[in-house]
This record gives C-alpha cells, sequence and structure tokens, in this order.
C-alpha cells in the first residue's frame, strides 16, 4: 500500500480528501477545490481509490478504512453500493466514468458519445414514469441513456434507451 489519503470533511455530499495531486489526476477522479491537495470525491470514487489497494484511506478520526467501513460509515443513499459496482465495471471495461447529476447515475465518454448510465437494482421497482422522465433529462443534456441492471451476483447488465412516440412509428 502506497499513498496515504485523509479524509477531512463532507461538502455538498461528497468527502473532501487531502492526498498527492498525482493520485485523483492518475485515477482520473475528484473534482481539485482550492485547499491545498485536497479534492472532492464522491464515496463511489474514492472506493474505487481503496478497491485498487494502492491507497490507505484514513477518516477525519485517524481510523483507517477498508472498503466495508467507508461504505458503512459515509453511503447516504440506498443506490452507493450498486452504482460503485457499475463505476467498477465501467472502469473495467476501460470506461472513465464519473458520477452523474443523480444518485444513481454515472457519466462516462466513448467515442466522442456521452452516455449516462441509470443504476437500478434487479427486482427493484421502477415506474415507467420515473424511467421515462429520466431518458428526457439524460436527452435534453445531449447524454444517451443507458440502463445498468445490478443483478444480486453484482453482475452488471447494460440496456440502451430510447423513446418513441406512436406518432414516430408510423
Amino acid at each position: 500500500m502506497g499513498e496515504t489519503l485523509r479524509i477531512v470533511g463532507i461538502r455538498d455530499s461528497k468527502l473532501l480528501v487531502r492526498g498527492s495531486p498525482d493520485v485523483f489526476v492518475e485515477a482520473r477522479v475528484g473534482i481539485k477545490t482550492p485547499e491545498l491537495s485536497t479534492f472532492l470525491l464522491d464515496l463511489v470514487e474514492l472506493a474505487y481509490l481503496v478497491y485498487l489497494k494502492e491507497y490507505k484511506v484514513i477518516d477525519v478520526d485517524g481510523q483507517n478504512l477498508n472498503l466495508g467501513d467507508l461504505f458503512s460509515r459515509y453511503s447516504r443513499s440506498r443506490y452507493d453500493w450498486i452504482k460503485f459496482t457499475t463505476f467498477l465495471d465501467l472502469r473495467n471495461r476501460g470506461r472513465v466514468a464519473q458520477p452523474g447529476y443523480g444518485e444513481n447515475v454515472l457519466i462516462f465518454e466513448m467515442r466522442g458519445q456521452k452516455y449516462a448510465v441509470y443504476v437500478v437494482e434487479e427486482n427493484s421497482p421502477l415506474s415507467t414514469k420515473e424511467l421515462v422522465s429520466w431518458i428526457d433529462s439524460a436527452l435534453l443534456k445531449n447524454l444517451e441513456p443507458l440502463l445498468a441492471l445490478v443483478d444480486a451476483n453484482g453482475d452488471v447488465t447494460y440496456y440502451t434507451m430510447r423513446k418513441y412516440r406512436l406518432e414516430d412509428l408510423v
């Protein structure tokens, strides 16, 4: 284990983490803050660095955190674990995913096209209205909508989402 990252606070639902700027730049995570060597990271971004096992993470109380500790202390959404699973899957596929504009949305770019990934858990209720609203939101942001379905084993299946109106099909 090399570099030590220190959680120094929480700002705007993100973790304020201090460490060498090279770590964050190389991993392509976080948002630089005006404070010296401090970045704002979504929980899934910091979890990714912990998962890589190249970094030691210390919380505000000085305790060393493993992946389970990180989620048990800082998870605020029921989507955090499946969002991390999808984030990791996309990174393993060579996609540089980043947290998106919603608690269960990730964004990545591939071949000049930007995608919004809506992360859901298998067997969780999802209304048509909610899904259509999210598709509209992604399209308004010029993002290609994808649905990531995470099963009980942590496997992720992706579905391309389209919106059709009956008038368009005639």
